[in-house]
């Protein structure tokens, strides 16, 4: 009897125990879920690394940050720095897809620039008037305006920031790059020497672009 009793004392404690348990649970549940919530909530930007590297060119890019918030869509892209003041300067160019409709195949905008040399943000698709509209070089039109590009190669940076207009970009859903630099030569105190083949580096692929950063309006 007292074994009896004993095992009938451990039955009843079990089951007084059981909605703490499922309490205890749920409340594991919604706490994991949270955190696995939590990358969703904050994927405004994202940074991707150079995957393979493109160590012999001069114009080698380490790293892309695609931000996509309230202020808009912030490119900065990382890559080795041009010493202007060295003995050999690196002549090619620069690069930048950008993807603003997922349901839209292929980039609407480009950033493209000469190194040394001219260039700038312009619309890859729509009618003229609408890529006239997006044109910064020679003259910034409507939408170009709210370009704001930035090349610091001597630090080895370069930012487009597109912020936000009704009627421009306002707020694309996702937003994605690809960017390539080409060193097809460089120039020294002979003049200029030309790589064959060009020295080609993109980041992260050729033919394809980073992951899609979600909108977020932190």
């Amino acid at each position: 009897m007292p074994s009896y009793r004993a095992t009938t004392n451990v039955h009843r404690a079990s089951g007084t125990n059981r909605p703490f348990i499922r309490s205890l649970l749920l409340s594991l549940a919604i706490a994991v879920g949270l955190l696995a919530g939590a990358p969703t909530a904050q994927a405004q930007e994202r940074a991707t690394t150079d995957p393979l590297g493109g160590g012999s060119s001069a114009l080698d890019l380490y790293q892309v940050k695609v931000v996509n918030n309230a202020k808009g869509v912030r490119i900065t892209v990382r890559m080795k720095a041009v010493d202007w003041d060295a003995e050999t300067t690196p002549v090619g160019e620069f690069l930048l897809l950008l993807d603003t409709n997922h349901r839209s195949r292929g980039a609407e905008f480009a950033e493209e620039v000469g190194i040394p040399g001219d260039g700038g943000f312009r619309a890859l698709k729509g009618s003229k008037k609408h890529r006239t509209s997006w044109r910064t070089y020679p003259f910034a039109g409507k939408c170009g305006k709210t370009v704001r590009e930035r090349y610091d190669l001597e630090n080895g940076k370069v930012v487009v920031h597109v912020k936000p207009k009704k009627g421009c970009l306002y707020h694309p859903k996702y937003v994605r790059v690809n960017v390539r630099t080409i060193q097809s030569g460089q120039i020294d105190e002979f003049g200029y020497h030309e790589h064959t083949p060009a020295r080609i580096d993109h980041l992260p692929y050729k033919n394809t672009f980073t992951p899609r950063v979600k909108y977020s309006r932190k």
